[in-house]
């Protein structure tokens, strides 16, 4: 049975470049860069140019990059680092509830340690409600944290405006963003954005699990989360993940170098499932229009089918999807992006996330399209003869 893998925001497939770099890492490069004989030299040398090849794509100082083990631990490190140093004075969170879990939860632990934690609106598209966010900023906001890219639905927040309206009202703020789902998708502008941090996660773009990284603007510090060793210049300690970081700076420039490329091919493939599937009987797009949102995430509703009766359906045909984010898929809860949306309940318990890479095709897109309709027409018979 062919496979068809749309599920690209939860993870990809390494791509062979990544592979073949991670590989090098661990049999020929396999030394410990803090180690000063001439394996330890070769990885450390190693260690500098995949920090040189990130930052390159950020458009950033190599200084600035934090090798981590992904973007849940660099969102983390963000939020509960600022914590840590305001921790005599609290102040102000700020954050929308359509956030990552690897935000929220922090979020959480923070507020219930006397941190005053306020949610910034969104609309129903997910797109924060600027008006609210002025208000919201005070001058005792030290965190503002929000995604570049929604990873359930694709909507992306103005952050250039939301960055300028930051060192308005609240200069003082930490402005963090979580790019997991931008990088290599669309262009991360730090500068423009005004950011003072940035996380981002390797096997969203066709690298390893377990590597990722931090930017953090030069002249900003964090407390370490990680104490130990002293690497990642004293910030986050433990030997570094090598054959990660290796594969992490091949995937990365590869990505950025053919970003434009690899976006309109996702787009073409989301505007054939997207034109397929939203002439049925009873589906709705949830987030911003196709050309507003990311190219490569598409969320859609079929009010009457539920999400996992959908999915088991559609996994017997061998389309992989999801009903939103990987790290919430356990829950039995209805997504709480969506919720943030004020989405009424039967697009809750109905919705799909459809997400896409450059290995995908338009003919994965017709094919599974057929394996919907297909689904669909099943369940909503079942749903009709036991009434």
């Amino acid at each position: 049975m062919q496979v068809i893998y749309f599920d690209n925001s939860a993870t990809t497939r390494v791509s062979s470049e990544a592979a073949a770099a991670a590989f090098a890492a661990m049999r020929e490069n396999y030394g410990n860069p803090s180690s000063l004989h001439g394996k330890g030299l070769e990885a450390l040398r190693l260690l500098n140019l995949a920090r040189q090849t990130i930052a390159r794509v950020l458009n950033a100082a190599e200084n600035e990059v934090i090798f981590t083990s992904g973007g849940s631990e660099a969102n983390n490190m963000a939020l509960l680092g600022i914590a840590q140093k305001n921790r005599r004075r609290a102040g102000r969170v700020l954050l929308t509830a359509a956030e990552h879990p690897s935000l929220l939860e922090p979020a959480k632990y923070v507020a219930q340690t006397g941190f005053d934690v306020c949610y910034i609106p969104v609309d129903t598209q997910g797109m924060v409600d600027i008006e609210q966010l002025g208000n919201l900023l005070t001058e005792q906001t030290i965190f503002v944290g929000l995604h570049h890219v929604n990873n359930e639905t694709g909507a992306v927040q103005p952050l250039t405006e939301i960055g300028a309206l930051i060192r308005q009202k609240a200069p003082q703020a930490f402005f963090h963003i979580d790019g997991v789902q931008g990088l290599g998708k669309l262009p991360l502008s730090l500068k423009s954005w005004q950011a003072d941090s940035c996380a981002l996660s390797g096997h969203k773009i066709h690298a390893p699990k377990g590597i990722g990284a931090l930017w953090l603007k030069q002249g900003c510090r964090l407390p370490p989360l990680i104490k130990g060793g002293g690497q990642e210049g004293d910030l986050r300690s433990g030997t570094e993940n090598m054959s990660g970081i290796a594969a992490f700076a091949v995937a990365a420039k590869k990505a950025e170098s053919s970003r434009e490329k690899t976006a309109a091919m996702v787009l073409a493939i989301k505007k054939t499932l997207a034109e397929e599937l939203l002439g049925i009987e009873s589906s709705a797009l949830n987030g911003p229009s196709l050309a507003q949102a990311a190219p490569h995430i598409l969320n859609i509703s079929f009010v009457g089918a539920k999400s996992e009766v959908l999915l088991h359906y559609l996994e017997q045909q061998g389309v992989c999807v999801s009903a939103g984010s990987a790290c919430s898929a356990k829950k039995t809860a209805a997504s709480h992006v969506l919720q943030a949306m004020n989405l009424p309940r039967e697009r809750l318990d109905s919705a799909i996330r459809f997400s896409f890479c450059g290995y995908n095709t338009v003919d994965e897109a017709k094919k599974a399209a057929v394996a919907i309709r297909q689904a669909l027409t099943e369940i909503r018979a079942l749903s009709k003869a036991k009434k």
